[in-house]
């Protein structure tokens, strides 16, 4: 049985993840935005690659967090998972093992292709955007209804589609493996 310490750590840390997770989305979809303006076609082409990557690895990353929310255990940061494991020891997440999943392979290769960098480029422009728009604009009641509508808005449709088939089929795969 876990001490009261691990379990706090564990809450910490997804509440952590999860707010890093926010901040990423944030960032992509106000980065959607920029395609509406006038940009040469390899600046479009190089941020199109940069969000298609990014909302490939969020939706990886959440589908995994929401797996390691159903099973008690720690949270994993995808960017960072690899790099943290020596070359002696095996994998401990069977899903995450390249030669034993195909979604690991994936997970490796957005890692490879600069999923640390990308990821962190969005979550930062997240938190600016939400730290700016939280400082300019003060708590309260309607404030926070008008944060949710904004939210609800910034979603559109096919973006949470996309993320759901992706975050039901890395469950459906785990469990497979069960």
């Amino acid at each position: 049985m876990p001490s009261h310490e691990q379990i706090a750590k564990g809450v910490i840390g997804h509440i952590v993840l999860l707010s890093l997770n926010f901040f990423v989305l944030v960032g992509i979809i106000e980065s959607f935005q920029l395609f509406t303006s006038d940009l040469p076609f390899l600046n479009r082409l190089v941020l199109a690659f940069m969000l298609m990557h990014s909302t490939a690895l969020l939706s990886i990353q959440l589908a995994i967090q929401i797996l390691e929310l159903v099973r008690v255990r720690m949270p994993t940061l995808l960017i960072s998972y690899y790099f943290q494991i020596e070359d002696s020891k095996t994998i401990g997440i069977p899903l995450l093992d390249p030669t034993k999943s195909r979604l690991a392979v994936i997970i490796l290769i957005l890692v490879i292709s600069g999923g640390p960098i990308l990821y962190l480029i969005f979550g930062v422009y997240g938190f600016l955007l939400v730290g700016s728009y939280l400082a300019a604009n003060p708590f309260d009641p309607s404030t926070i209804l008008s944060y949710f509508e904004l939210f609800l808005n910034w979603m559109p449709p096919i973006f949470i589609f996309i993320i759901g088939i992706v975050i039901i089929s890395v469950v459906a795969i785990e469990f497979r493996h069960v």
